[in-house]
C-alpha cells in the first residue's frame, strides 16, 4: 500500500527538489504546501501560510500521511505552533517527521566542524529557534522525528547561486576570507530524504560535503566551472568554520 507523504514548503529550493524527487515513487502518494498565491494550480499542492499555524490541522486530516517532510519558513512562533499540531497528529497515527535544520544549532562555536552528536550552542535567533524546534520534537515524537541538519544550501534558483551570478554580472562580488564550510545541493538533500525513507532511517544526519574548504575556494571553482566572467573580489575577513559532518557509518558513499 502507497504511503501518503506531504511535503511542507514545496515551493522553496529545498521542498521543491524533494517534492520533485519522491513523486518518481510509485510507493509514495506525494501531497506538498506552498505559500505564494502565485503558484501553479495543482491538485498535489495545497496551500498553508504559518502566519494561521493551526490551519495544518484540517490539512492533516484530509491527507492523512504517513510521514511529514518539513521544510516550514516563516515567523518561529508560529511555526513551533504548526509542528506541535504536526507532531500531535504523526504520534497519534504513528507517522514521522523528518525535520530540515540546520547548521546554526552550532553557530555558538565555530571554531571547528560539527558532528551528530556535538551538543548545540548557538548565539543566534535563528540557530536558538532550531533548537527549540529540534528538542520539541525529540522530546514528543522520540524516534518518529528525524532531524536533517544543513550547511550552506545550494541549487540551480537558490538565492546564494543567483548572488553569484547577479556580482558576476555586475562586475563586483563580495566573498568571506578566513571562512571554512562545507555545503550541500537541494537535489543531495532530496536523494537523502529518499533513501531514508526507503531504508525505514532514524535519528540525526548532518548532510552535505564531506570535505571543508575555504569559502572563497568554493566561489572561485563555482565561477570557474559554470563559465562566468569574473568580478572584482570584495573580501570581508569573517573567521569561522560553519560545518556539519557524519560520523554516521550507514550513510552511502554516494549521497556524501
Amino acid at each position: 500500500m502507497a504511503k501518503n507523504v506531504l511535503v511542507l514548503g514545496a515551493s522553496g529550493i529545498v521542498g521543491t527538489a524533494v517534492f520533485k524527487l519522491l513523486s518518481c515513487e510509485k510507493s509514495l502518494n506525494i501531497i506538498g504546501t506552498y505559500f505564494s498565491s502565485n503558484q501553479e494550480s495543482s491538485p498535489s499542492l495545497m496551500r498553508f501560510s504559518v502566519e494561521f499555524p493551526n490551519d495544518i490541522n484540517a490539512i492533516l486530516k484530509q491527507v492523512r500521511p504517513d510521514i511529514v517532510v518539513s521544510s516550514l519558513r516563516g515567523d518561529f512562533e508560529k511555526q513551533l505552533i504548526a509542528h506541535e499540531n504536526i507532531a500531535e497528529y504523526l504520534i497519534t497515527n504513528n507517522g514521522r517527521l523528518i525535520y530540515l535544520s540546520t547548521a546554526n544549532v552550532f553557530d555558538g562555536s565555530w571554531d571547528q566542524p560539527h558532528y551528530e552528536d556535538d551538543t548545540e550552542v548557538s548565539n543566534s535567533d535563528y540557530g536558538q529557534f532550531k533548537i527549540q524546534c529540534e528538542a520539541l520534537l525529540q522530546n514528543r515524537m522520540g524516534g518518529q522525528a528525524i532531524i536533517l541538519r544543513l550547511p550552506f544550501v545550494w541549487g540551480r534558483n537558490s538565492p546564494r547561486l543567483q548572488e553569484v551570478k547577479t556580482g558576476c554580472e555586475i562586475g563586483e562580488l563580495g566573498v568571506y576570507t578566513d571562512f571554512y564550510s562545507n555545503h550541500v545541493s537541494d537535489v543531495q538533500i532530496a536523494q537523502t530524504i529518499q533513501w531514508i525513507i526507503k531504508e525505514d532511517k532514524s535519528g540525526i544526519f548532518h548532510i552535505g560535503t564531506s570535505d571543508v574548504i575555504s569559502y572563497q575556494r568554493f566561489i572561485e571553482q563555482l565561477i570557474t566551472t559554470m563559465g562566468m566572467k569574473w568580478p572584482k573580489i570584495i573580501f570581508q575577513k569573517t573567521p569561522k568554520t560553519m560545518a556539519v559532518l557524519s560520523n554516521r557509518k550507514d550513510i552511502p558513499n554516494e549521497l556524501i
